[in-house]
């Protein structure tokens, strides 16, 4: 009889080796995730100016893209920032000032969107890229009306 419980130890002990021996497995098939099949994390900024209009930036993925333009039909601005070949661009550093020259918001965008509820009047844009910047020197923003402008950078690449 002691002879059969050594035995048993033995055999718990081996398993126990087997199974500590690769902690993640645990007995269960390997399974690849290549880092194109993660899907990447959602990094949509909402916030307040100090003049407590709303606004909203990102839209790196398809995925924020999506929510973005769902949810930006309740901004009357929509701003993007793209190269001229097409490809979005982000950490876009953005100044809206109101027509006194006032600063509205002072931002690095976390993507190619940016929505922001404005009341109506004329804004000035600047948003600077790679040391190039685009300039919207009077952007009319009329009650019931969408403004929509595309900043394009010309990248040379």
């Amino acid at each position: 009889m002691n002879h059969r419980v050594t035995l048993s130890v033995s055999y718990v002990v081996v398993l126990l080796l087997v199974l500590s021996s690769e902690p993640l497995r645990c007995g269960k098939p390997t399974v690849e995730i290549f880092a194109a099949e993660i899907p990447p994390a959602i990094m949509i900024t909402q916030g307040k100016t100090a003049q407590g209009f709303p606004y909203l930036t990102g839209g790196v993925s398809t995925e924020e893209r999506e929510i973005l333009e769902a949810s930006g039909r309740a901004y009357n601005v929509q701003l993007t920032f793209a190269e001229n070949g097409g490809a979005y661009l982000s950490d876009v550093d953005l100044v809206v000032t109101d027509a006194k020259g006032g600063e509205i918001i002072a931002i690095r965008t976390n993507g190619p969107l940016f929505y922001i509820q404005l009341p109506p009047g004329s804004y000035g844009v600047s948003a600077a890229f790679k040391g190039e910047t685009k300039k919207i020197k009077s952007l009319i923003v009329a009650k019931g009306k969408t403004v929509r402008q595309t900043l394009v950078w010309d990248l040379g690449e």
